[in-house]
């Protein structure tokens, strides 16, 4: 993938990005006028959080999540042409895919403000497929960052990309959507939810180890870092996700953030004296 190919595809997503925002202001104004908006039932696991302070259940907190989320991805879109426009990094190409899987949230969000979650409509089940395809891109973007970023892969990059988005879409579709139990983020839930999230969990132990071996193996400590701050992006990112109160709220924006400039700041360093 050339540098000119790269920088337009995130432009392309770039105006994506500013497009949802746009589309997701739209639905919310248009749920508020019509009265559609109706707050997620309290099914939360474990149930232990109703009873712990700060972490009780909160709407609001759960609308102001899907506000950094929506606008986070522009932002780093626009970051990612800011300061790695001349920059040939594969790293920086697969952390496009954890942008798209954070822009996938919007589907929840209009799932929200149109009340589809009361429904057992093949809409909330579309809905759940596409979040789902974002939480499993999530961490395969930085497993796939983490081995497919030597010489020798990058002549393949854009058959990589390719295939890491088509493994995404395979499990979202074939996973069913149990629409019989929403959460209390608004989200149908998957079947086989729990062998789900250890696979998650697998996806991520894998990408951070994946880093740090190569940091060892090459001696170099940006690696070292790129593999604590895709650490902490993904459990940021799955804590923020997850926010039905302020308390998830606030660690998973802080760490989101935190884990993003951490990154970014990583690969440049490793890139400059390349």
């Amino acid at each position: 993938m050339t540098l000119k190919t790269r920088n337009n595809f995130i432009k392309v997503f770039l105006g994506v990005s500013l497009a949802s925002v746009l589309l997701c202001l739209l639905t919310f104004i248009a749920a508020l006028i019509t009265h559609r908006i109706i707050t997620p039932p309290n099914f939360r696991i474990p149930v232990i959080l109703n009873h712990i302070p700060f972490t009780q259940q909160s709407f609001i907190a759960l609308m102001i999540s899907f506000l950094v989320i929506i606008l986070y991805v522009p932002v780093c879109f626009f970051l990612l042409l800011k300061f790695f426009e001349n920059t040939q990094t594969t790293e920086i190409i697969f952390f496009t895919g954890f942008l798209i899987a954070c822009l996938a949230e919007t589907a929840r969000f209009i799932t929200i403000c149109f009340g589809l979650w009361q429904s057992f409509s093949n809409m909330l089940i579309f809905a759940g497929n596409i979040v789902f395809f974002g939480r499993t891109l999530a961490p395969l973007s930085f497993l796939c960052a983490a081995l497919l970023s030597d010489t020798a892969q990058r002549q393949d990059i854009e058959r990589n990309y390719i295939i890491m988005l088509m493994v995404s879409i395979v499990f979202a579709v074939v996973i069913p959507m149990n629409t019989a139990r929403i959460a209390s983020t608004g989200l149908v839930t998957e079947g086989f939810i729990i062998l789900i999230n250890i696979l998650r969990f697998l996806l991520l132990v894998t990408a951070v180890v994946s880093f740090y071996i190569t940091g060892i193996k090459k001696n170099s400590i940006e690696y070292k870092h790129l593999s604590s701050s895709s650490c902490l992006l993904l459990i940021s990112y799955s804590i923020l996700v997850s926010s039905d109160n302020y308390l998830f709220l606030a660690l998973g924006t802080a760490g989101l953030i935190t884990g993003t400039y951490r990154y970014l700041s990583s690969v440049h360093k490793l890139y400059m004296w390349s």
